[in-house]
């Protein structure tokens, strides 16, 4: 296969990822005691080793794996990271950095043996017989380096602004030429007309040209927006053409038989998304080879649109998930009590054994082998999709008794959306319209309580609230939560999969089409947000994220 058209995505990555490891590193030395930072520089050095191992730049994966099984390390407890260490730990960044530089300018990286063997032997001596049979297991050949790139490759929240090319079809870079071209003539039109409502002579005719001028300027400014989406578009088979040479090499590794199929390659998502994405699939397709498939067996990639958003469908028919096992390594990895663990395989409550398997310290492997081993994950898949907004959905086993199946549900684009209004007290929000099935009016006779929850009766089914107000208590003054209407209340039922709910409102202002902005760094971690809009008149608007909204409902 010739990667070299991936060379451009994958510096692009690793630039994002090396900037992310001095941040993180640096972070880390001053609050040495937020030791969650730590699964921030795994996530890094995993993505590093695995594209390098991908792509041969072998020094590269062999270092960026040393540096993992550092931050494992320190993770576990079982080394601490010394000034000494830190300062070898920054020497290897800036080591990646260089050797960078080179594939970027001469196509071949530097030779980092020397250094990777250093530290090496700096953490070895630093945690004695811990380290030295960890750094034992440490696959030199960096061919092993790919195994838990895929867990990491998707955290890539910052190369939005680093996508440097996109391959556009002509006739749609000829399509944006026109509506500039119309553009431009509009713009001169409404310049000559608002210079004729100056004089009183043609205020009068020109005001009343000025009304289509200003139409036609709108409907030029949705084609603008509308091809430049299109332009923004990539088919999936970008990232799925690196798939089957992957899945071959591992499964003769494990002297497995896998046959992978892949259909759906034509579908076209937002760059952006695409960039992202291939992380959380490869996590998903080594998941199935090392934990699904015993012996022989069949994986596939299944990508459909549904309505505003895709399902991406990662399906093997191996032996399923053993949730006993889960539920075993969670209580030895100290996730959960054994008490905890006891009540959870009595109940077998599926949110609960899901929650675990998106732990980043939960590994069902004795060991750390070639393809995984170090827990890191699902947790790291879990952050991709809500960072875009989606959600992924596990069933093991399947129907037939066995097999695993993961879908995730990707928006088409994080730019633009068309969304709801809606006033709840003194704050607009909006609402993602492609989960909104209808707005209802409910009587307060059809509002009772189940479990603690208030539960509406529409259309004889019954659909859980959620009120803003007490889901965002710092959003909302102290008593808006206790406000409470005597008379009927407004509804939007959204629906996203099987999951109803309805969201309670005081007001529907307008159907807008928005444009998405990411929450600041420091609201990030905010649940039920999923980013930010400015509207026409300068104000700053919060858009719901639904799937968050929706497990709010399923955990109380």
């Amino acid at each position: 296969m010739d990667l070299s058209k991936f060379k451009e995505l994958y510096i692009s990555e690793v630039e994002t990822q090396i900037q992310k490891l001095n941040d993180n590193l640096l972070a880390l030395e001053k609050t040495p005691e937020e030791k969650s930072i730590l699964n921030d520089l795994m996530r890094s050095s995993h993505t590093i080793k695995g594209s390098s191992a991908t792509m041969s730049y072998n020094h590269m994966a062999t270092l960026s794996h040393v540096l993992e099984d550092i931050f494992d390390n320190a993770r576990k407890g079982t080394l601490a990271l010394s000034k000494g260490i830190m300062n070898e730990l920054f020497n290897g960044f800036d080591a990646l950095e260089k050797s960078l530089s080179a594939i970027k300018d001469t196509g071949v990286e530097l030779d980092s043996t020397e250094l990777s063997e250093k530290i090496k032997v700096l953490c070895t001596d630093s945690t004695k017989k811990v380290v030295s049979k960890v750094a034992a297991k440490t696959p030199t050949a960096p061919t092993k380096e790919t195994d838990d790139f895929n867990e990491a490759f998707l955290n890539k929240d910052q190369t939005i602004d680093e996508i440097s090319r996109v391959k556009v079809p002509i006739h749609r870079l000829d399509d944006l030429m026109d509506i500039t071209e119309e553009l431009l003539v509009n713009k001169m039109r409404i310049e000559s007309l608002s210079a004729g409502l100056i004089d009183p002579k043609t205020a009068k005719s020109a005001l009343i040209e000025l009304k289509p001028a200003v139409e036609q300027l709108s409907r030029l400014v949705m084609d603008l927006q509308f091809n430049v989406l299109q332009a923004r578009l990539v088919p999936l088979e970008q990232i799925f053409s690196r798939f089957p040479r992957m899945v071959r090499d591992l499964a003769q590794k494990q002297n497995k038989e896998i046959e992978l199929k892949i259909n759906g390659s034509e579908i076209e998502l937002d760059r952006t998304i695409v960039d992202k994405l291939g992380g959380p699939i490869i996590h998903l397709l080594r998941n199935a080879i090392d934990h699904g498939i015993e012996q022989k067996g069949t994986i596939s990639i299944t990508a459909k649109h549904q309505k505003d958003y895709i399902t991406l469908v990662i399906e093997d028919d191996g032996r399923g998930i053993d949730w006993d096992k889960v539920i075993t390594s969670a209580i030895e990895s100290n996730i959960i009590s054994s008490e905890e663990g006891t009540k959870l395989k009595t109940s077998k409550n599926q949110k609960g054994m899901e929650k675990l398997l998106f732990d980043p310290r939960l590994s069902t492997k004795g060991e750390v082998t070639e393809i995984s081993g170090r827990g890191v994950g699902l947790s790291a898949v879990q952050q991709f999709v809500e960072e875009i907004s989606g959600r992924i959905i596990i069933k093991s086993p399947l129907e037939e008794g066995s097999g695993t199946r993961f879908t995730l549900e990707l928006p088409l684009t994080l730019a633009i959306i068309d969304a709801l209004l809606v006033r709840v007290k003194d704050q607009t929000m909006a609402i993602p319209f492609s989960s909104i099935e209808r707005t209802v009016h409910v009587e307060q006779k059809d509002i009772k309580t189940i479990a603690d929850h208030e539960t509406a009766i529409v259309a004889g089914t019954d659909v859980p609230l959620i009120r803003l107000e007490q889901v965002f208590k710092d959003t909302f003054a102290k008593e808006d939560e206790k406000e409470q209407k005597d008379g009927p209340i407004t509804v939007v039922l959204v629906k996203r999969g099987k999951e109803v709910a309805g969201i309670v409102v005081d007001e529907l202002l307008a159907q807008q089409e928005i444009i998405i902005k990411p929450l600041p760094q420091t609201l990030s971690t905010i649940k039920g947000f999923a980013g930010s809009t400015i509207l026409g008149d300068g104000r700053t608007v919060l858009i719901l994220d639904l799937v968050s909204l929706l497990s709010y409902i399923s955990g109380h």
